[in-house]
């Protein structure tokens, strides 16, 4: 039974739609008619226009050479590196507000766009696995649509740079401004270098020192080993002189009143006595020495411990002015770079035209024919629907009759 309500309502839409052909035919020539009237005679054509543009690695290799280092390079090249610029970054930036008012102001577009509707106008576009970005314009003047396209990719270019600039100047100027508390850090620890050098007794005084004393207790223990060979010497002699003592004969020299030595007479020792005055006298040179080499070895002690302490403070000192002047070094170098970049034309560097828009001859729109074809479409949709809903209003308005009669 369902099967045949169902066949029933289907043979009476198709038969709605045979009855009202003419009613879905007409509407749809009106429809026709019309897309074609609006497109071939009142729409006036559109012309597309577009410019390409290829944007290199630079900054990424500029920032790759600023990560480079250690130490404060590496911190300085933090401080001043480059955001990095993606193909994505780029497209974003292209429509940017800056550059919509620019390209305004620069061709007097100020009646036709505002930075909204101008960067509606604009579409853009980036081809796979390229790095190469397409602006495009529609505009029903080719000319007007080339120029403006050419001027966006130039206020573009004049963007990128002026962006890079903008950040070298800020860096810069930090630089500039630690570059002066750096010198004065590097002036203030070469203060503190020349102040240790003038100081008594400074690293080469007690160098100096130190290499005298050296030389002096050398010559001492030198004397004081002769001394002791002597000292032996005397010791194995002395008990054959005093046994030899019985048999020295004397020779006495009798002197005149005033003290003269008189006919020619000599008085001589014996050689025990001398042995034992000579033995006397080295071991009273050797007690001298050992006291002295003592008293040296305590100064070279001292002057080695202060010798060390005076290397040490040195060493800091020397270390704190090496540091300085790589900081100093660094900073100038880095504001060097940074002054340099804010001279160059980044964007020049990193945003390369490769082909500039050019008015076009055939246009893009209006395409008569694809709107033809949707008035078509639209036109059977909106006669069927004409068709069923008079066909429904004359149905209804029947029954409406019968019930009031």
């Amino acid at each position: 039974m369902d099967t045949m309500s169902e066949e029933i309502s289907l043979r009476e839409l198709i038969e709605i739609l045979i009855k009202r052909k003419t009613l879905i035919i007409a509407t749809t020539i009106i429809a026709i008619l019309a897309a074609g009237i609006v497109s071939f005679f009142v729409l006036d054509p559109v012309y597309e226009t577009r410019m390409v543009l290829m944007a290199s690695q630079f900054t990424d290799k500029l920032q790759t050479n600023q990560i480079e280092g250690d130490g404060i390079d590496s911190i300085l090249n933090s401080l001043s590196q480059f955001p990095t610029m993606t193909l994505e970054t780029y497209r974003q930036q292209i429509k940017a507000p800056r550059v919509m008012r620019e390209t305004i102001a620069n061709l007097g577009l100020e009646e036709e766009y505002d930075i909204e509707s101008l960067a509606n106008a604009i579409n853009l576009e980036t081809v796979k696995d390229t790095n190469l970005i397409t602006i495009k314009m529609e505009h029903e003047d080719p000319e007007k649509a080339a120029e403006i396209v050419n001027k966006v990719g130039e206020n573009f270019v004049n963007f990128v740079s002026d962006k890079a600039k903008e950040h070298a100047t800020n860096s810069s100027a930090y630089v500039e401004g630690q570059l002066v508390i750096e010198k004065e850090k590097l002036e203030e620890v070469l203060k503190e270098l020349q102040e240790f050098l003038s100081e008594p007794r400074g690293v080469s005084e007690l160098d100096r020192e130190l290499e005298a004393r050296l030389e002096q207790i050398t010559e001492y223990k030198t004397k004081l080993t002769d001394l002791k060979i002597r000292q032996q010497s005397i010791e194995a002699a002395l008990p054959v002189a005093n046994k030899e003592a019985g048999n020295t004969n004397r020779i006495v020299l009798n002197h005149s009143a005033d003290g003269s030595i008189n006919n020619g007479q000599l008085l001589m020792g014996n050689s025990s006595t001398l042995l034992k005055i000579e033995k006397a006298e080295v071991e009273a040179d050797i007690k001298n020495i050992g006291e002295a080499i003592t008293t040296l070895q305590q100064q070279i002690e001292d002057i080695q411990v202060e010798l060390q302490e005076k290397k040490h403070e040195e060493r800091l000192i020397n270390h704190r002015v090496d540091l300085a002047e790589q900081t100093y070094d660094a900073f100038v170098k880095k504001y060097e770079e940074l002054r340099v970049t804010e001279s160059s034309q980044i964007g020049d560097a990193t945003i390369t035209i490769i082909s500039r828009a050019y008015p076009t001859t055939k246009p893009v729109g209006p395409r008569k024919a694809l709107n033809v074809a949707i008035a078509a479409v639209l036109g059977v949709m909106i006669g069927t629907f004409i068709a069923f809903f008079k066909e429904y209003w004359e149905s209804t308005e029947e029954k409406v009759q019968i019930e009031r009669s």
